[in-house]
């Protein structure tokens, strides 16, 4: 596919964020369901948090009857696991694609791995691997690229997670500070994954940043209109008070 779109728009960057778009509308059908999933916890948290509070010093009944709640509402908490191996799928595939043509040197090698004749490569054909400013086999040398991968993360896992003040408030309540720990460990969940994307994107060749990137505003978008703003709600309600 990545080949076939190159021989249309004579661009490897094009080809790739055309690609990206396609492969993350075929998996929708495969992703929408835990989104849905994200949307009903979301939904369900003023309900998880009133028990998280009445039941406060009781751990185990706690644990208990939020379970029995998700139960009722056919919310499954392992439905995102199905995701995150999807995911991890198709990025190995799509990085290992994006990594070898971008980096061979020898078409024949390139053409070794097609399986139709008609978007073979000739031999006098040169595999542009420029992007604006970007030679895609190698790392972008401003590091523009690996920024904008670590901001869209961020967003992304922001959006991600559901904005429950009162939850934050009862967890700093709780004599033993577990919740009030086990929410800094959330908050810190959510700047290593953008702080990855950043270290990576300055190590890794352009054209697989730039899938990231895509695959990454994709994600956004599609988040948006399955469960709104989640966690940047209130940055977007301040902003628009503005």
């Amino acid at each position: 596919m990545l080949a076939l779109l190159y021989l249309v728009t004579k661009s490897i960057g094009w080809s790739i964020i055309v690609l990206t778009l396609i492969v993350k509308a075929i998996s929708i059908p495969f992703i929408l369901p835990s989104l849905k999933t994200a949307k009903k916890q979301r939904d369900l948290q003023p309900h998880l948090e009133k028990i998280k509070t009445k039941y406060k010093y009781d751990k185990k009944k706690q644990a208990e009857l939020q379970m029995q709640l998700m139960k009722e509402h056919g919310v499954n908490p392992a439905s995102g696991c199905y995701t995150m191996i999807i995911t991890i799928l198709i990025f190995t595939a799509l990085y290992s694609v994006i990594r070898q043509i971008t980096q061979m040197t020898d078409l024949a090698l390139i053409n070794d791995r097609l399986y139709f004749s008609f978007i073979k490569f000739t031999s006098i054909q040169e595999l542009s691997t420029r992007f604006f400013y970007l030679d895609l086999a190698k790392p972008d040398p401003y590091f523009i690229m690996a920024i904008l991968a670590g901001v869209s993360q961020f967003v992304l896992a922001k959006m991600s997670m559901p904005y429950v003040e009162t939850g934050v408030k009862a967890a700093k309540k709780t004599p033993d500070k577990k919740d009030d720990i086990a929410y800094n460990m959330q908050q810190q969940s959510l700047y290593i994954m953008p702080a990855m994307m950043v270290f990576l994107g300055i190590s890794l060749p352009s054209g697989v940043i730039i899938y990231i990137i895509t695959s990454t505003l994709f994600s956004i978008v599609q988040n948006y209109f399955v469960n709104g703003w989640g966690g940047l709600k209130p940055w977007v309600d301040k902003l628009a008070k503005k």
